[in-house]
């Protein structure tokens, strides 16, 4: 049976440590006073963990997400703040730290085995991404922003396991709660560490391959 690797991006690829302090940030430089930044966490998650961002994927949709969201802070929210808010989250998350070194060991994995991404990825983090790794390296994509599905629900592991039934599959990301249905479906898993996993991800995609 052909093999495939399946890579989350945020926590694998790329540092997530930093989302919910920028977020934050993002707020206040947009002029949304009234947060309170122990609970702009649990407030971002709230939505996101319903599809608010990631399972957007039209433009159009994600303004009126954000609306939403910033009215949460300010009822009086235009859909210039809005726009004020894209621009300044896209200018500070532009140099999030990526994990160099796992990042080349994907790209020598090239010639050896099928690749795929498998993600919750939103349309204000895509282009950001494609600069660091083009997502068209990849053999498959499974974003959350192209097909409307989102990482822990059924329905987006279930998809890629129908696009890739002729395949042996090991998927890796950095939430356990990320796997539990991945493992139901047969897969290979491994829970990534925090901080750029290397010597983890090596292990166990050397293992995966022999």
């Amino acid at each position: 049976m052909k093999k495939i690797v399946l890579f989350d991006w945020g926590g694998v690829v790329e540092d997530s440590s930093l989302e919910y302090d920028t977020i934050r940030d993002c707020l206040y430089i947009c002029g949304f006073y009234n947060v309170d930044s122990s609970s702009v966490f649990q407030e971002y998650h709230k939505y996101d963990a319903s599809g608010f961002i990631d399972a957007v994927t039209t433009e159009e949709e994600l303004d009126k997400k954000l609306l939403e969201f910033l009215r949460s802070y300010d009822i009086d929210t235009s859909m210039e703040d809005v726009q004020n808010y894209k621009e300044v989250y896209k200018k500070h998350m532009a140099n999030n730290p990526y994990y160099k070194e796992v990042s080349e060991y994907i790209y020598s994995l090239k010639n050896k085995v099928e690749l795929g991404i498998l993600s919750n990825v939103s349309l204000l983090d895509l282009d950001r991404q494609m600069k660091h790794m083009n997502h068209d390296y990849f053999d498959y994509k499974f974003l959350s922003c192209e097909l409307g599905m989102v990482k822990p629900l059924n329905d987006i592991y279930e998809y890629a396991n129908n696009v890739l039934k002729d395949y042996e599959i090991l998927f890796l990301d950095d939430r356990e709660i990320n796997l539990e249905v991945p493992r139901k479906l047969g897969w290979n898993t491994y829970l990534v560490s925090p901080g750029g996993d290397l010597q983890g991800i090596k292990k166990h995609i050397e293992e995966f391959l022999k």
